[in-house]
């Protein structure tokens, strides 16, 4: 049974850093394709999910037969829906955890919103079976709104929408914030128009315009698998026009450009959007009231679908790089949340240890100076005599005070003065007597 799950996982060689982490796995099993993403537990990406893939799988339409009492006929056996459903997501756990090293912590499974308890527990059983009895169920547009919250940072008490644009259907979804995620507000809309199939068939029809039409001339051995080309190199043109302004189809070697595929779908998503309103109305609620619109699924790669979204509700549309993968990516989250805490977490550094009451023993007296009669206490044996001899002592000279800084510099100031003061007093005088004897001596005497 596993081959209707052929996960094709990325070649990209696991870094050393990063062989076997611990990480919880969250899968998302569409009618279309499964996606796939881990949330590490520990390491440099610790926290942030990411795709394990690209993931993709072909698990046929027994999605939407879950609960269905008509057996699945393969080959010359008989299964139920829900077998082949659990039986894949084992085989999708299998091979993400041969590609990173081990199995995860811990796993949570998305299932539509739809699905009531008879369907849930048909899951349950089917994947306890297999050994996945462990593993959560929530509903798609919880995980996406988890996800979308974790990246984009949505805050707030406003509902938001889930608007999951798959392959073969479309679902509107309400939701608002509750204790560790999201709630749904009402009741899904659902609907097989417009979806990631539609988009296709217009597509194949734009490329064989004018010509034969491709069903009546099929050659009855080897034409069905030129038609199933056709149509896949159909789905890798509308990838390729959600990136380029044009592609080209390579069997047809026909070119088409971006507007005239988006000519073509927008009347489909027109009625996408009437799916949203039947929503919002069966909830009682108005575009206004709605704090975003996330979009998720495959389709959601088209850049048409958000502005359509965005013109016609007059809200902000939120959609990730890889929106096919955004409903396995809160998944992931959810899982990671459900874990315990660590038992043994890193403890605590500090230069001293921290005083705490385990760590002070506190003895209790109310007399400092009470003794336990029941304590035996003995007399202190008697110190022996001991001679000592009186020290010579030596008078002691007076100690020599510096005298303060500013006493100092007047001292040695007065000093300069004084100094000065005798030295013009002989100046003085010595220029008296040279006057004195000029006018006392006689003119020409002294011979």
């Amino acid at each position: 049974m596993g081959y209707l799950f052929p996960i094709h996982l990325s070649p990209r060689p696991l870094r050393l850093a990063e062989e076997h982490l611990p990480y919880t796995l969250g899968i998302d099993v569409g009618a279309s394709r499964a996606a796939a993403a881990i949330t590490r537990l520990d390491g440099p990406h610790r926290g942030a999910p990411h795709p394990v893939s690209p993931v993709s799988a072909d698990p046929g339409q027994f999605v939407g037969r879950i609960g269905d009492d008509v057996p699945i006929v393969l080959g010359n056996r008989q299964h139920n829906a829900h077998e082949l459903m659990a039986s894949g997501i084992d085989r999708i756990v299998e091979q993400v955890a041969a590609h990173h090293g081990d199995r995860p912590a811990r796993v949570t499974v998305t299932h539509p919103p739809t699905w009531g308890p008879y369907r849930l527990d048909l899951l349950r059983e089917a994947l306890s079976r297999v050994g996945l009895g462990g593993a959560a169920l929530v509903p798609e547009p919880v995980a996406a709104a988890v996800a979308a919250a974790a990246r984009h940072r949505i805050d707030g008490p406003a509902p938001i929408a889930v608007f999951d644009l798959g392959g073969t259907s479309v679902t509107a979804t309400l939701l608002r914030p509750a204790a560790g995620g999201f709630e749904i507000i009402g009741r899904s809309e659902t609907s097989q128009h417009p979806a990631g199939a539609d988009f296709d068939d217009e597509l194949v029809a734009l490329v064989t315009a004018g010509r034969p039409d491709p069903v009546s001339r099929v050659d009855p051995v080897t034409g069905w698998d030129d038609l199933a080309k056709l149509r896949q190199e159909c789905v890798q043109a509308k990838h390729t026009l959600s990136v380029a302004p044009e592609a080209v189809v390579a069997p047809l070697q026909v070119r088409v450009t971006r507007a005239e595929f988006e000519e073509l779908i927008r009347p489909l998503l027109f009625q996408g959007v009437d799916v949203l309103l039947r929503a919002l109305s069966g909830a009682g609620l108005t575009p206004e009231r709605l704090g975003a619109i996330v979009l998720v699924g495959g389709s959601a790669r088209i850049p048409l679908v958000r502005q359509v979204l965005g013109e016609r509700l007059r809200r902000p549309v939120l959609v990730d790089a890889a929106p096919e993968a955004t409903v396995a990516a809160g998944a992931a989250l959810l899982a990671s949340r459900s874990l315990p805490e660590p038992v043994n977490p890193v403890a605590e550094t500090v230069v001293m240890a921290k005083i705490t009451d385990e760590t002070v023993v506190l003895f209790p007296m109310d007399d400092p100076d009470a003794v336990d009669e029941d304590v035996q206490v003995e007399e202190p044996p008697a110190r022996p005599p001991v001679e000592t001899e009186p020290p010579d002592l030596v008078p002691a000279k007076p100690a020599l005070t510096a005298a303060p800084r500013g006493r100092r510099r007047r001292r040695k100031a007065s000093r300069r003065g004084l100094v000065i003061g005798i030295v013009t007093l002989l100046l003085v005088l010595a220029c008296a007597y040279l006057v004195l004897q000029y006018f006392t001596t006689p003119v020409g005497g002294g011979l």
